[in-house]
Parts: C-alpha cells; structure tokens; sequence
C-alpha cells in the first residue's frame, strides 16, 4: 500500500520527504496508531479475563478491579483518538479520499461512545465492598449476613446498563440457566443461606463453601442473566 501511494509522483505525497510527509507517511503513522490501541484492547481484554476470587479476595477488591477496567478503557479511548487523528493528517483532496477520512472518523466517534458508557459504568463500581472476604458470611444465629441495599442496587444498575450497551451493538442474548445442583448434600437453595438473617434458614459454618460449589456449577452467562433479570 505504501508502495502504491508513493509511484504516483504527486508533490508533496511520498516524494523527497521521508516517512513523514505525504499520504505514505500519514498512512503509516495511521498504521502505528492503530497498532498501540490494538495493543490496547488485548491488555484491557486480559485483564477482564484474569480476575479470580480467591480465598483472601476482599469484596473491595472486587471493585476496585472494576475500576481499574474503567481506567483501561480510558487509555484504550485515547488511542482510538491518536488513529482518528493520524488518518486526518496528510489526506488528498480528491472526494475519495475525503470520504476515507469521514469513514476513520465516524467508526471511531461511535466506538468512543460506547466505550465512554462502559468506562463510567465500571468507576461506578469503585466504592463498593467492605474488607470483608467475598463469601463471607456471620453464621451466628439470626444474624446473618445481608446485602448491603445501596451497593445492591448499583451494581444490578450499572449490570443491566452494560447488558443493554452489549445487545444494542449486537452482542448475544443470555441463556437462562438450567443447572440443579445436588451433590454431596449441596441443593442449589442451600447457597442463599449466606444472606438469611433470621429463623432457621440462617447460614451454618459450611454454608459459603456450599454456596461457592452451585456459584462454580453455572456459566458466567447464566449467572448474569439471573442477576439481570432478578
């Protein structure tokens, strides 16, 4: 491609001026632009994939890996940006080049906006959690451990949110799932006594460790789904 563009001969356009100058060069510094938000896009998507509660994961910990994804997606946004310039600088004049230049432009904007939608979704998330253990729960009687209303209904916001951006640009629907669980003595109703608070649904000694099992027997899609349309 760079090739093609510098035969032509044109003043100014590849000729006499390096790398720099021209279409050539605006088409190359294009080309580096979009490889720096490539590289962007893998790092943001390796760390979506690479959280796992452990043991020790604290509930804060949870969020503040949200917002950290938001972050990421801030930079991922800027070099977005850095193409959408690079491929302004150095255009021909001709209507076909300038519907080129519309095209790059136009592609970004709308990728920025969902991905500006997605980043203020996930700082959202920054605050919640205490430094209790995810899974955590009081098992003494009658005072189990309840979820917390306001971070409740946050998250399920900003989850509902996320999910409508996902299928308004085409992302597939969530499954509903179908699993029953009962192994070993665990029935799926067993991982809900962690937020009873009262009478004899109230979390034994065991209960986070029943309610870790059913959360690792369903997909992420399923559970989600569930989640959304609780």
């Amino acid at each position: 491609m760079v090739m093609g563009c510098n035969s032509g001969g044109v003043g100014g356009e590849g000729t006499g001026g390096g790398e720099g100058r021209g279409l050539s060069g605006a088409m190359m510094e294009v080309g580096r632009s979009a490889e720096r938000a490539f590289y962007s896009f893998i790092e943001l998507m390796s760390d979506v994939l690479g959280f796992t509660a452990k043991v020790d994961t604290k509930k804060s910990d949870v969020g503040n890996y949200f917002n950290s994804l938001g972050i990421k997606l801030g930079e991922a946004t800027k070099e977005l940006e850095e193409v959408a310039k690079k491929s302004e600088v150095g255009v021909g004049k001709g209507e076909e080049s300038k519907d080129g230049k519309n095209a790059i432009r136009e592609a970004i904007d709308q990728a920025k906006g969902v991905l500006g939608k997605l980043k203020g979704h996930l700082e959202s998330l920054k605050g919640i959690g205490d430094d209790k253990v995810v899974g955590y729960a009081n098992n003494a009687q009658g005072i189990g451990t309840a979820p917390d209303d306001v971070q409740l209904k946050t998250i399920l916001g900003v989850l509902k949110d996320i999910m409508k951006i996902a299928t308004d640009v085409g992302g597939k629907a969530l499954e509903v799932g179908v699993t029953t669980l009962t192994v070993n003595g665990v029935d799926n109703k067993d991982g809900a006594k962690i937020l009873a608070t009262s009478g004899a649904s109230n979390p034994g000694a065991n209960d986070a460790g029943k309610a870790a099992i059913i959360l690792a027997s369903v997909t992420g899609k399923e559970m989600l789904d569930s989640i959304v349309k609780s």
